[in-house]
């Protein structure tokens, strides 16, 4: 078991989000979903470090049948939104039943980021284990669940994906998906794991394809973007200077040949 989060119930609103979880992982064929998005990364940190509310989860879908999720969303599409549980709100992203790593090349789309996306995502519900999530209450625990949560590494090649192209309307997104990068990748715990997976495990070239976007995002354009961190009205804002140096620093863990042991 990896991972463990206390969110405050400050309004209900986590033991609404841990009821909607719950009503996931009862209903949902195991090992056919994973928890993806800030919720994800916070319990991977094992820190709250900004608000969410929603659900997103990467789940499987098999030919032209829903995914679980869809089923349990009652949803006549794919990669629908819907209400789940007391009003929260569910994300899921479908995927095909084929692991990454078995991905035909010839199968996956030629476009950087598109290929990208496809690779980050499927790898996220390859390499998710379970995390445990409480709701608190002035220091006791209202409400738990465990549930799949995709890997640090595939995480952060999700978020190095979404980020750069969130729509302007979506500037908040796009910040907070920075802040969760900046977070994992400062991680002194988790920094060397996803400098190893990033190297030895990510499917296909998105390990290589990654850590060039984290020298790109991270050190030539640092500026860009803590500029989009300010401008998506984040209560944690970084300099320049501060992204730059994590940048460096994980760069400095991928270049350490013995990463794995640490």
């Amino acid at each position: 078991m990896s991972g463990d989060i206390r969110l405050s119930d400050e309004g209900g609103v986590a033991t609404r989000l841990l009821s909607a979880l719950a009503s996931l992982v009862e209903q949902v064929k195991p090992g056919t979903f994973a928890l993806i998005g800030g919720l994800a990364v916070m319990t991977r940190l094992t820190t709250v470090h900004r608000v969410t509310d929603d659900i997103d989860a990467v789940s499987e879908q098999l030919g032209d049948d829903p995914s679980d999720i869809a089923v349990v969303l009652g949803e006549d599409g794919v990669a629908a939104v819907r209400r789940l549980v007391r009003g929260v709100k569910v994300d899921h992203i479908d995927v095909g039943k084929v692991p990454a790593s078995k991905i035909s090349s010839l199968e996956l789309p030629t476009n950087e980021w598109d290929r990208a996306f496809v690779l980050a995502h499927r790898w996220g519900l390859d390499s998710a284990t379970p995390v445990v999530i409480n709701a608190v209450e002035t220091e006791l625990v209202v409400a738990t669940v465990t549930c799949p949560a995709a890997s640090p590494a595939s995480l952060v090649a999700m978020k190095l994906q979404s980020a750069p192209r969130r729509p302007r309307t979506r500037i908040d997104k796009a910040a907070n998906d920075y802040l969760d990068l900046h977070r994992l990748l400062s991680s002194s715990d988790l920094g060397f794991e996803i400098a190893r997976d990033l190297t030895s495990d990510a499917p296909h070239d998105l390990g290589e394809w990654a850590i060039e976007r984290i020298r790109l995002d991270f050190i030539e354009r640092a500026d860009d973007m803590a500029r989009a961190i300010r401008r998506g009205g984040s209560m944690e804002e970084l300099s320049a200077d501060e992204i730059a140096s994590t940048g460096v620093a994980f760069l400095g863990r991928i270049e350490q040949p013995d990463v794995s042991t640490n």
